[in-house]
């Protein structure tokens, strides 16, 4: 057991080689917290979580601790995935640095609207943009956070509204995607596998295959066995596995779970600014 729910506001985190608060924040894949004297403050959908290390444990005070260990994938041990991908060589020191990195299972909806919003942008930027767009149309928490809005309070937003927020050209496709999203069926999208549910995604506005891996990757909208193998790629991340030589590339790209391994990759490529 790698955690427990001590009560309805309360999570205790026992192994922290299998969760490192400060490599899940900069891994790329959430974008709503803010930093604090102790730890982190994480804002997930309408729910807010405090993140903080005391007495070799990690503390996550929320609103709901029962979302807060399914959005932290808490009963999922990583030590058989880390050990199968240390058969990787090279991989071995991003695996290490980021081996506290887990896979978030965050909302559907806003999966979709903050990686649209994205992409070819710097996450300085468009991270001012999903708060802008929380202050704008989500529901008002406490102490000045915002929820993030849902589908129906996006819909009020007008291609200028987008605009104003700082999504530029994606404005117009937010709009149509939204629109879209307000009849859309994640049972019946569940459903698919992992190959066909990236399709579907495509289908909306704005979705390319980057942008859709991340969603089927980083959302719960795929079981485990699916959404680990879905690997996002940019060129980036294709650099450094080209590095690694053409057969070990295949060999993590189709891996079952390659897109854990795309995880540690990002984490020490991008936000510790080092080389495989």
């Amino acid at each position: 057991m790698i955690a427990k729910i001590i009560d309805g506001k309360t999570i205790e985190v026992y192994d922290l080689t299998q969760f490192d608060a400060d490599a899940i924040m900069h891994s790329g894949q959430v974008f709503r917290y803010f930093k604090t004297d102790t730890g982190y403050l994480l804002i997930a959908g309408k729910n807010m979580a405090e993140i903080a290390v005391k007495d070799n444990k990690v503390i996550i005070k929320s609103n709901d601790s029962a979302y807060f260990y399914n959005y932290f994938d808490l009963d999922t041990d990583y030590t058989e995935i880390k050990n199968s991908l240390l058969d990787f060589e090279k991989l071995k020191p991003a695996i290490t640095a980021g081996g506290g990195i887990r896979i978030l299972r965050a909302e559907f909806i806003e999966t979709v609207i903050s990686f649209i919003i994205s992409a070819n942008n710097n996450i300085k930027r468009f991270t001012k943009t999903l708060n802008l767009l929380a202050e704008q149309y989500g529901d008002k928490l406490y102490n000045g956070y915002y929820a993030f809005p849902t589908i129906r309070q996006l819909e009020t937003a007008a291609e200028e509204d987008f605009k104003k927020a700082g999504c530029g050209y994606r404005s117009p496709y937010l709009v149509k995607t939204v629109r879209q999203l307000g009849g859309f069926n994640t049972d019946e999208l569940s459903l698919l596998d992992d190959k066909s549910i990236l399709k579907e995604l495509m289908r909306l506005p704005g979705i390319g295959q980057k942008v859709a891996s991340c969603i089927g990757l980083f959302s719960s909208v795929l079981p485990n066995k699916m959404r680990f193998r879905v690997c996002p790629i940019d060129v980036h991340i294709r650099k450094a596995i080209e590095q690694l030589g053409s057969i070990s590339a295949d060999e993590i790209i189709n891996h079952r779970y390659a897109g854990i391994a795309q995880q540690y990759i990002f984490y020490y490529l991008q936000h510790l600014h080092k080389e495989l």
